[in-house]
C-alpha cells in the first residue's frame, strides 16, 4: 500500500510542479506536398482551435529542418501551458469531428516518424 501512495504522489508532484508541455514530430511532406500545402493546413488548425476555445490550450508551429539540410522535412513543435491543457487538446483531437477531419488533413499533408514530448522544468533567462 505505502508502494502505490508513493508512486500515486510522485507522478502527482511531477506534473503538480511541471511547466509547460512540448511535443516535437519530425516529418517529411508526402509526395507533391508542399509548404504552400502545409501552411494552409495550419490555417485551417488555427480555425479549428479558435472555434473549439483551445487557441490558448496548444500553439503549434511548423518549420523544415535546416542543421542538417534535410529536403522535404516537417517539424512540428506543439506547446501547451500545462498537462492539463494538453489533455484538453488531445481530447479535441481524438473525440472532437473537427479534430479527426484535422487529423486526416495533416496525414494528407506529411507522414512523421519520429516524436517526443517533454515537460519543461527550468529555463534560462
Amino acid at each position: 500500500m505505502k508502494k502505490i501512495i508513493l508512486v500515486f504522489t510522485l507522478l502527482a508532484s511531477s506534473t503538480l510542479f511541471a511547466g509547460p508541455v512540448v511535443e516535437i514530430y519530425e516529418c517529411e511532406l508526402n509526395e507533391g506536398k508542399s509548404y504552400d500545402d502545409l501552411s494552409s493546413m495550419m490555417d485551417t488548425f488555427s480555425g479549428y482551435l479558435e472555434k473549439a476555445g483551445l487557441e490558448d490550450t496548444y500553439t503549434a508551429h511548423v518549420g523544415f529542418q535546416q542543421i542538417p539540410v534535410k529536403a522535404g522535412s516537417v517539424n512540428w513543435i506543439g506547446i501547451s501551458p500545462s498537462a492539463e491543457d494538453f489533455g484538453k487538446a488531445i481530447e479535441w483531437f481524438t473525440s472532437s469531428e473537427d479534430g479527426r477531419t484535422f487529423g486526416a488533413l495533416y496525414e494528407s499533408v506529411y507522414s512523421c516518424e519520429n516524436s517526443f514530448m517533454t515537460y519543461i522544468t527550468a529555463s534560462s533567462k
